[in-house]
């Protein structure tokens, strides 16, 4: 699939969050002579596989526009997304934005674990021809908005309430506290590096704003209204939650644990949009890539790069830790509402959430 694109207008990088959709998929593009590979089989050869493009993409704005884009997979293992295999992770995302400025992708986005690169210094693979994002800003917005829409639903007055934000001194984490501490009652802020933690909540209480910090989680779960988790953990148990609680686990891979038979509170997958116009595959890999219970539902960080696409602004739009301003939350959700890229339905592991009629008082 390494061959030259037609009117690239953007490309996405990103890697798999399961080993069932990858042995989905790999047995998808396999043909039927070839057999079927078993999940063992999958798991050998897929670490040897390079950066590649699988498929390209076409995207309908509601203006009518039409762009082109391209999927390039890190082939990075699900599994193996932790410190000890940083190195190697992070030379297959090199590989891919090497594959991307092969391309002549005009603005990419890296999604996931590959975003880290977009934390630290850019010039090293910012090009005259490329730039790059890590969709943060519009994966922020899709947070925030769905938090409203799920308070409004769930006939919660968020100016009353307490939000937990796990994950809060990560870049979308600090996007989500400034978007909040002047809009809700009390933050409550969670994070594994104590030091910068500290320094977050001594920001907020300069701006005025109420919070409480700790890294132990256990302690700040019971207070808290709403959950809204970005943490590069997963599996987070949600011991001592209430019952009544709106909760956005908006992780990639998802943080929250999956098999709770008894989820307290109103879950609901964050950071998701749904695009109006339709988006479609080439070749149609649609039955093994993005299977969510509504069509043309995508990641936001996947969705920033179109929308700065229909735009044409090409430029390093997320980049860094901290950066995301409430300004700049509200300009690209105002982008993407203007080619017809919404917020998604709210949905779980379980498909689509019940919704509740909207209180107009609050």
């Amino acid at each position: 699939m390494d061959r030259p694109a037609s009117r690239l207008d953007f490309a996405v990088i990103g890697h798999q969050d399961s080993w069932a959709n990858i042995h989905t998929f790999v047995n998808r593009i396999r043909t039927p002579e070839q057999g079927t590979l078993s999940v063992e089989k999958v798991k050998a050869i897929f670490p040897f596989i390079p950066a590649r493009d699988l498929f390209r993409v076409t995207v309908t704005s509601r203006t009518g526009d039409t762009i082109k884009g391209v999927y390039i997979d890190t082939f990075i293992e699900p599994d193996k997304l932790g410190v000890t295999n940083l190195r190697t992770n992070l030379r297959k995302v090199e590989d891919a934005i090497a594959f991307a400025k092969k391309l002549e992708a005009p603005i990419v986005a890296l999604g996931g674990f590959t975003s880290i690169f977009l934390e630290g210094e850019l010039s090293p693979y910012a090009s005259s021809n490329t730039r790059f994002t890590t969709g943060n800003t519009l994966t922020s917005a899709f947070i925030v908005k769905g938090v409203e829409q799920a308070a409004v639903e769930n006939q919660l007055d968020l100016r009353s309430a307490s939000v937990l934000i796990i994950g809060a001194t990560g870049d979308i984490g600090r996007a989500c506290v400034g978007y909040f501490q002047s809009r809700v009652n009390n933050l409550l802020l969670c994070a594994r590096n104590k030091r910068r933690l500290e320094r977050l909540a001594g920001e907020v209480k300069a701006g005025g704003g109420r919070c409480t910090s700790a890294i132990e989680l256990s302690t700040l779960l019971p207070r808290a209204d709403v959950i809204i988790c970005v943490a590069s953990s997963s599996n987070l148990a949600l011991a001592g939650v209430k019952p009544e609680a709106i909760i956005c686990d908006a992780g990639y891979p998802k943080n929250l644990f999956r098999d709770a038979a008894d989820r307290p509170g109103f879950l609901f997958h964050g950071g998701m949009g749904q695009v109006e116009g339709g988006y479609r595959f080439e070749p149609d890999y649609t039955d093994s890539f993005y299977q969510y219970p509504a069509p043309d539902i995508i990641h936001g960080c996947i969705l920033e790069a179109m929308v700065l696409a229909f735009e044409k602004r090409f430029e390093n739009y997320s980049s860094g830790r901290g950066n995301i301003t409430v300004e700049k939350v509200e300009e690209i959700y105002r982008l993407s509402l203007k080619h017809g890229i919404a917020l998604a339905p709210f949905f779980n592991d379980n498909g689509l959430c019940p919704t509740r009629p909207k209180v107009s008082s609050i």
